[in-house]
């Protein structure tokens, strides 16, 4: 989860994010996009990537849980 300080969004989406990672048994980090280059920072916060040794499966914005049960589910089944 890359998120932005004082993004209350990502403040209030983190712990939905926190359970379903466990939900499935994976990884969960958090990054700060202000501590990231300009070119890498994500278009808008929290933003997400999944990945499977070191590739990218998925990545998506947004605080929409359906979004992120929907991504997990399709991808780690």
């Amino acid at each position: 989860m890359i998120k932005k300080k004082g993004c209350m969004p990502c403040k209030e989406f983190e712990p939905i994010v926190k359970t379903a990672t466990e939900n499935y048994k994976i990884g969960f980090r958090t990054l700060m996009g202000e501590t990231m280059p300009e070119k890498f920072q994500p278009p808008y916060y929290p933003y997400f990537y999944l990945y499977d040794n070191k590739t990218v499966l998925e990545s998506w914005g947004g605080t929409n849980e359906k979004k992120l049960n929907s991504v997990l589910k399709r991808k780690l089944g």
